[in-house]
């Protein structure tokens, strides 16, 4: 596939996918003619990544995601590690999130009831 059907396919700029390349995020991607070429484990790859930063992680840390996990199940302690960062992270903006839904909710009820 090439790249602007993959950018197509994944609602992500051209660029986005060569600054992926550019800083790491994938192994080489396969050209013919000078024209990248995604294999279906570049897809996987790529899905990963999506998956990755949707979830909030830095492109450091999904670089070191990727990292380990090239390294087998000797590094599931670290790649887990770094997902329950993330997921803690994640759980303190939602409370931060909450307390300020309380604040809104409160001064409405307090618009409402003067």
């Amino acid at each position: 596939m090439k790249i602007k059907d993959v950018s197509n396919n994944f609602n992500i700029s051209v660029s986005a996918l060569r600054y992926y390349e550019k800083i790491g995020l994938f192994d080489h991607v396969k050209r013919i003619n000078g024209v990248r070429e995604y294999e279906d484990k570049d897809i996987r790859h790529l899905s990963m990544i999506i998956t990755l930063k949707n979830a909030g992680l830095s492109n450091e840390s999904i670089l070191k995601y990727m990292e380990l996990s090239k390294q087998g199940e000797n590094s599931n302690e670290e790649i887990i590690f770094i997902l329950k960062q993330q997921r803690k992270k994640l759980l303190d903006e939602i409370h931060h999130k909450h307390k300020n839904l309380d604040s809104l909710d409160y001064l409405i009820y307090k618009i409402k009831t003067n």
